[in-house]
């Protein structure tokens, strides 16, 4: 009788297996596909204002001069540890942090900022995890080349 019991309790038990399974798979297929998206309306989409530049805060526009005066010192400097590189993230972190608090703008002009700025915010959050000296000196040119984008749609 025992028996009887337990296999039905068993072959349960590999169904949720089976199930769980399953679903982390459609977890990760899911977050592929959000990762893909998001890649999507990353920088590639930022387009022109009908071929002029989005208007920008002053705000906004003296924290992005901030960042790359962070860049600029970091790129200049001759210690690139990987504490070099957790300071030079914290020092990035703060100036985003400080943007998006300063920021006043509204409607399109700050939908376009959010296709610059999201990525921007992916890469320092990466930067920040970096593990090795050679990850965070990529993930860097990759912010340099973000920050720098902003002169190309924003004025």
């Amino acid at each position: 009788m025992k028996k009887l019991f337990a296999l039905p309790v068993i072959g349960m038990m590999l169904l949720s297996c089976n199930e769980q399974n399953h679903n982390h798979k459609h977890d990760k297929a899911e977050a592929a596909a959000v990762e893909k998206q998001h890649q999507e309306t990353g920088p590639e989409n930022l387009e022109l204002n009908n071929g002029q530049k989005w208007k920008a805060d002053s705000s906004t526009n003296q924290n992005v001069i901030f960042l790359l005066t962070v860049i600029d010192k970091f790129t200049a400097g001759t210690d690139k540890s990987l504490p070099a590189y957790g300071i030079t993230a914290a020092e990035l972190q703060g100036g985003l942090d400080k943007m998006i608090s300063e920021c006043r703008m509204k409607g399109p002009d700050h939908d376009a900022l959010h296709k610059w700025l999201e990525p921007l915010m992916d890469a320092v959050a990466t930067l920040k995890q970096s593990a090795t000296e050679s990850d965070a000196s990529i993930q860097l040119k990759k912010i340099d080349t973000q920050v720098r984008r902003y002169a190309q749609y924003f004025e």
